[in-house]
């Protein structure tokens, strides 16, 4: 199959052995030698490793690491829970990724709900999600670029090199269109039908904010981690 030399560099920078190692390590060292642990407090925690690992991926990426600071710090202040959704739909269709897992303690903690930010309720419209893509044959090659239109969004306000940003985007959406007409003839319009996904995803993800931007104004989340430092950012 023919895909261009920016999709072919995409595919090669994602590392889901190391998504799923950091993961299971994370919540294994946590319970060790632990009777029982607070779940909610650890879905934090693994929300906020997860956010170091957005961090670091998008600021060696292509377009994101030519900016300044500002303009990267705004850029996944608005894309960082979209990005998580995403990974997890990934990961379930591609990788196993599995609803539930049992912790070094005995304890289940809940990776479906992980993936909606603690709001069990999400349930359904997350798994709607998973049937639509699983029915586009949503791939490796879509799920990063898809990541990569999250990423370079050139509406949020206040970037300074706005250009930049909007030249990223159009070139990921340029590739991501001729791949989909190239590598999938049989599925039509499956470029624009995955865009259609896009504001899907963004409903969970705003949705698991507020929820836990709630829980932390309620005191009921850790405080000074980047998490709450992102879901502050959005509400300055």
């Amino acid at each position: 199959m023919k895909t261009s030399p920016m999709i072919r560099d995409f595919v090669q920078s994602v590392d889901d052995r190391e998504w799923q190692a950091s993961l299971y390590g994370l919540l294994q060292n946590q319970t060790y030698n632990q009777c029982e642990v607070d779940l909610f407090e650890l879905m934090c925690k693994v929300l906020d490793q997860n956010l170091f690992s957005q961090v670091d991926w998008a600021r060696n990426s292509v377009f994101f690491k030519d900016l300044k600071v500002d303009d990267q710090m705004k850029l996944l202040q608005h894309s960082w829970s979209d990005m998580l959704v995403l990974d997890h739909l990934h990961q379930r269709l591609h990788n196993n990724l599995p609803d539930e897992t049992t912790l070094h303690n005995g304890q289940k903690f809940d990776l479906l709900c992980l993936g909606l930010l603690g709001v069990p309720s999400l349930a359904d419209l997350f798994n709607n999600l998973s049937t639509k893509l699983q029915e586009l044959k949503f791939d490796l090659s879509d799920y990063i670029c898809m990541k990569f239109l999250m990423l370079l969004n050139h509406d949020v306000r206040g970037l300074v090199n706005k250009k930049h940003v909007q030249e990223g985007h159009e070139q990921v959406q340029q590739a991501l269109l001729d791949y989909t007409l190239t590598c999938y003839p049989s599925i039509p319009d499956k470029f624009n039908k995955l865009l259609a996904v896009l504001p899907e995803i963004h409903v969970v993800a705003s949705r698991g904010e507020d929820h836990l931007y709630q829980k932390h104004c309620n005191g009921g989340a850790p405080t000074q981690t980047l998490l709450m430092e992102m879901l502050h950012a959005k509400r300055k």
